[in-house]
């Protein structure tokens, strides 16, 4: 079995569910058609900046970790930069790419966490009282930043993609279904109730067979998953997840265009998650 194109580790790689992901997934179907630029949601139109921005947390975190040198102050950074957020907004500066918007509140963030942490240290007299930061790897291009862009991007779509498997769960429980196997599931609506597990298995354990898949997915299921329910909804999962990751750049970028979506995906090394699937405008 072929590994699938995606990874939340390396470069080119149950929650509630939303009204709006349900009929994402819904609207695909069985298609490998990945469509860029489906609305014109972008990050530019949030009603509250403080709690778009909190999607964002971890990778966040993760740079002001390196940027700070400890957890502790890089969350004291984070409360500085999302309390500016909840009373400033934007400050007139949503334009762009939310990732090059953050870096310079990042930035701005560990300096004021410094200039705290300094201040503090004079008033007890301490003799080091300069905070050294990393602030190399806080620019828009750094590779530490783009890593960690890519993986929080990654990871926020391997959520959504449960969420659609959780609904597609639902449905076939209150249709009265029972998910396990391939003759009841019509043309136009393919159960999706597996989708997240397949691709999460077969990401994990590249190489492995149907057989194998199979059995590891019904340990999660908690169901009977023969080999054929593996190869039926594998293609349907890559097709999902690339649409869901699609929609989630998509919402990082002002102008959210088809060409803009491509670029991004090309400079967050992100192409081989759409690898075999027909990517229209």
């Amino acid at each position: 079995m072929n590994p699938p194109a995606v990874s939340s580790s390396e470069p080119d790689s149950a929650a509630n569910t939303t009204s709006s992901e349900a009929g994402s997934a819904s609207a695909m179907t069985s298609s490998s058609v990945v469509r860029l630029s489906r609305s014109k949601q972008t990050w530019t139109g949030a009603g509250s900046a403080a709690g778009f921005v909190l999607r964002y947390l971890p990778p966040m975190k993760r740079l002001l970790v390196d940027v700070l040198g400890n957890e502790k102050d890089a969350e004291r950074a984070l409360a500085i930069l999302i309390s500016h957020l909840v009373k400033a907004g934007y400050s007139g500066h949503d334009q762009g790419r939310l990732r090059d918007f953050l870096i310079l509140g990042l930035r701005s963030a560990a300096k004021a966490r410094a200039t705290e942490m300094e201040t503090q240290a004079k008033q007890e007299s301490s003799s080091n009282a300069e905070i050294q930061l990393n602030l190399e790897i806080a620019k828009t291009e750094s590779k530490h930043w783009l890593r960690y862009w890519r993986d929080g991007l990654m990871d926020r779509t391997w959520r959504a993609l449960e969420r659609v498997q959780h609904a597609d769960r639902i449905r076939l429980v209150r249709a009265g279904h029972e998910p396990v196997s391939d003759t009841s599931e019509s043309v136009n609506e393919p159960n999706q109730d597996l989708v997240h597990d397949v691709l999460r298995i077969v990401t994990d354990h590249s190489g492995e067979s149907s057989e194998v898949i199979a059995g590891r997915v019904a340990e999660l299921a908690e169901r009977q998953v023969t080999a054929e329910e593996v190869k039926r909804q594998l293609p349907l999962a890559r097709a999902l997840f690339a649409q869901l990751l699609a929609d989630e750049i998509m919402l990082t970028l002002e102008n959210a265009d088809a060409a803009a979506i491509q670029d991004e995906i090309q400079r967050l090394g992100l192409k081989k998650a759409f690898a075999g699937l027909r990517v229209k405008s």
